[in-house]
Order: structure tokens, then sequence, then C-alpha cells
């Protein structure tokens, strides 16, 4: 009853600042310093950072993923500045599009699971390759599709894959107009409602050629087209 009376036998124990740093710096990071740093180093957004918080093997793959960015992208240096650089905003750009992926098309493709790296097939390597050509404009988010559905079943290189069913974004203009007049010869009435003022002709005829070039041209390049030779 009477718990106000120092205990006689615990010894007073003082500890050193030393001795508490060595004790932090072994513990692991707390759910709210991780928030911090993904929206810091990363730039994204709550709901990615939950779903990195509350799913540890997705965050670290994510952050082996990331890593591989500094041989095209370079090192981020977020030190509390209110701007970046351009290579800094582009490692933010990329690192978004890296989460985006994994948060939307892989969590479809892992039909509702939970992710474990290590009965994932995609290496981080070849990952980053796979958002580094999306990155660069070297195959549309049409592609990209394709691309990642083999990776995740087979473990594809992403490189190898595009090369071997001719993938890659097309990058000749005489070719893609070759093909946009021959959808415009074969479709005149969406020709005609399209200069009647029907925008949704467009976007028909759009479809069409992206059909034609198997989701390689690229569809911004595709509307401006359109538009000119109509």
């Amino acid at each position: 009853d009477y718990r106000y009376f120092p205990e006689p036998d615990l010894p007073v124990m003082h500890f050193s600042q030393d001795f508490i740093d060595g004790i932090k710096s072994e513990l692991p990071e707390l759910p709210e310093q991780k928030r911090q740093r993904f929206a810091k180093e990363f730039g994204l957004d709550k709901d990615a950072i939950e779903m990195f918080v509350v799913n540890k093997d997705l965050s670290e793959y994510f952050e082996k993923v990331v890593s591989e960015f500094a041989a095209w992208i370079g090192e981020p240096r977020p030190d509390g500045r209110e701007e970046w650089t351009e290579e800094e905003d582009d490692h933010k750009k990329a690192s978004k599009l890296v989460a985006n992926y994994l948060i939307s098309d892989l969590q479809g493709l892992l039909g509702g699971k939970e992710f474990i790296e290590e009965d994932c097939k995609i290496t981080p390597e070849n990952f980053a390759e796979f958002i580094k050509m999306i990155f660069e404009g070297e195959i549309s988010s049409k592609v990209a599709k394709v691309v990642l559905a083999d990776m995740f079943n087979t473990g594809s290189d992403p490189s190898q894959f595009i090369a071997d069913n001719n993938l890659k974004q097309m990058s000749d203009n005489t070719e893609l107009e070759k093909i946009i007049k021959e959808i415009i010869e074969k479709n005149p009435k969406p020709v005609t409602d399209f200069k009647a003022g029907k925008q949704n002709a467009l976007q028909f005829l759009a479809g069409q050629v992206m059909a034609k070039t198997r989701g390689t041209a690229n569809p911004e390049k595709v509307r401006e087209l359109l538009q000119k030779l109509i």
C-alpha cells in the first residue's frame, strides 16, 4: 500500500546519450517516419504512401526499383529546398510512375493476393528498365500493360520481349502517316462526322490507328496527324 516509497533493492540507473542513440539506431523505421520520408524523397501522394506503409514487401521492392534510377537519372538530393533541379524532378516523376504501376497494374495481376517479393518473377532491375522505357516514350501505355503481364507471368526481360514482338513505339512519322491515310480512306463517315464537329469521331479514328499499329504509335502524335490530314 506504500508504493510512494522508492524500491531499496533497485539501484538508480544512468544512461549516456551515446547509449540512447545506439538503441534508437537499431529501431526499425516507424510508420510516421516512412510517411514523411516517402513524401519528401519520392513526392508520392497519401494513398500511395499508405499502401507502402502497410505492405512491407511492396515498400522494400519499390525502393529497390527506384535505386536503379541512379544509372540514368542520378541520385535525388532532397535537402529541404523548395525547388528541385530538373534531374531531381525527373527522379520524382519516375518514382511516381513506379508507384502507379505497382499499386494499380501489378495489384491487378496479383488478383487480390498480397505482394511477396520472393514469389515475384519480376526482378527490381527489370521493373526499373520497364519504367525507364515508359518514361522515355519508348513504349506506349497500352503496350506497357502487355509487357508487364508477360514479365509477371514469365519473368521476361522487357527489352527482349519488346524487341522479339516488335512493340517499340513507332518513330517513323512517314510510316505512321501512311497508316493514318489508309484509316481515313476506309472510314469516310467518321471523317465526315469529325469535320461536322463531332469529337468522338476523332477518338474512333485514333482507336483504329492504334489497333492497326498494335499500340506502338504515340497517341498524341496520332491525334495530331489525324487532325492535320483530315
